[in-house]
C-alpha cells in the first residue's frame, strides 16, 4: 500500500450522516446504500474533514485512546479503506 500520510480524506458530497441508536450510519444517496460504522470507523469518520491528514487523524485518535501512533495506524487505515470502498469518503492521491 502506498503511503498516504500527507493526504487529507474528505467526506463524499452525496453522503448523509445519521445517528441511529447511538451508532453512526452513513447513507450514500447515489447507490442508496447505508453503512453502519463500528466504534473505530465512527471515530475516524468524525475526524475526516478534508483538512486533517491521515497522520493527524492517527495522532488524534492515538492520544484519545492512550495508545501509540503505530498501534492506531493500522485501524485508521483499515477504516479509511472501507469508507473509501463504500464511496462515503474521497481519498486524494498521496503526495
Amino acid at each position: 500500500m502506498a503511503p498516504v500520510s500527507r493526504s487529507a480524506p474528505a467526506p463524499a458530497a452525496a453522503v448523509r450522516e445519521m445517528d441511529i441508536d447511538g451508532e453512526v450510519t452513513l447513507f450514500h444517496e447515489p447507490t442508496h446504500t447505508a453503512l453502519v460504522l463500528n466504534e473505530t470507523a465512527g471515530d475516524v469518520w468524525r475526524l475526516v474533514d478534508g483538512e486533517r491528514t491521515v497522520d493527524e487523524i492517527v495522532r488524534l485518535l492515538a492520544s484519545s485512546y492512550g495508545a501509540s501512533d503505530d498501534d492506531v495506524r493500522a485501524g485508521v487505515e483499515a477504516a479509511l479503506d472501507e469508507l473509501v470502498a463504500h464511496h462515503v469518503v474521497d481519498r486524494p492521491p498521496s503526495g
